[in-house]
């Protein structure tokens, strides 16, 4: 299991190492899962959830993505289509045939124009870049996720 330097010490995800690849998540808020390989969308998405109360990890690969996954069971995973190593598409199709993961409501978030595609693979929503904050509430709440 992999997981960044950085997370291990970095104060602005909310989350405890209590060992070696294990998390603890504070238990006040609803966790939101970021799967995302840009550091400005990322960042934009990151001020969204903390801003509306929610805890936030990030993965910038999909394999990572399917291992944070199982390991922090979010409430709802925002996951972009185009991403180094393992396509968007190819996490969504993992996360569903994997019945630790298959029961999150993942949405789509991506430039490209696949909203279609995105519901026909089992999405729970479709944000299209750049985010907008109400449109990241909305999708949050029809995913029925709230903090």
């Amino acid at each position: 299991m992999f997981f960044p330097e950085a997370w291990k010490f970095d104060l602005r995800v909310n989350y405890y190492p209590t060992a070696k690849n294990e998390l603890r998540f504070k238990v006040s808020a609803p966790i939101v899962m970021v799967v995302e390989d840009d550091s400005q969308s990322l960042y934009l998405i990151q001020r969204y959830a903390r801003t509306s109360g929610y805890q936030l990890v990030n993965a910038w690969q999909g394999e990572e993505a399917l291992t944070l996954a199982r390991q922090a069971r979010p409430a709802v995973i925002l996951l972009d289509i185009v991403l180094s190593g393992i396509m968007g598409w190819d996490v969504l199709e993992a996360l569903r045939a994997d019945p630790v993961t298959s029961h999150i409501p993942v949405i789509i978030c991506s430039a490209l124009d696949e909203a279609e595609h995105a519901q026909a693979a089992g999405a729970a929503g479709y944000l299209r870049k750049p985010v907008y904050y109400d449109d990241f509430l909305a999708a949050l709440k029809d995913a029925g996720v709230r903090p």
